[in-house]
């Protein structure tokens, strides 16, 4: 493996609400995380995005999925990542206000890493993330912070 060519990886973000998207590029920025972040708001520009061949060298490292959206659902984009040989090992996980067993139980079967209620807390995004091998992440330390 060519060390010198890893780059951090991305973070998509599949949310149709405003404020959820604020929410959570706030936890991610409150979290330290210095990765970019993609915002697709519905779950067919996601899905544009992902099969589209001049995006194959940036397709993201993770992939955050509201699970209710217009047009195509999370678990839509969920199953349609997990069927795709190329995407299949990016980690999916699902953001939702539902706490229904049903909904957990789907998310798990289709293949997504991990399940959250928003609102999303920072210490929830490093837990998913230092979880996820093979990802590169950039976390930076507030050089600011008394020892």
């Amino acid at each position: 493996m060519d060390l010198a060519n890893l780059r951090p990886a991305s973070i998509m973000l599949v949310e149709d609400s405003e404020g959820d998207i604020y929410i959570f590029k706030r936890a991610i920025r409150d979290a330290k995380i210095m990765n970019e972040v993609l915002v697709c708001r519905d779950g067919k520009e996601a899905l544009a995005y992902l099969f589209d061949d001049k995006n194959k060298d940036r397709l993201p490292g993770i992939i955050f999925a509201d699970i209710n959206m217009p047009l195509v659902s999370g678990f839509e984009v969920l199953k349609k990542v997990k069927s795709e040989d190329t995407l299949a090992k990016i980690p999916v996980v699902m953001l939702t206000i539902s706490q229904e067993e049903e909904d957990i139980i789907r998310s798990y079967d289709y293949g997504a890493v991990s399940f959250i209620t928003k609102t999303v807390r920072p210490e929830n995004l490093l837990d998913i993330v230092s979880a996820s091998p093979g990802l590169q992440f950039v976390v930076y330390e507030d050089a600011t912070r008394k020892q």
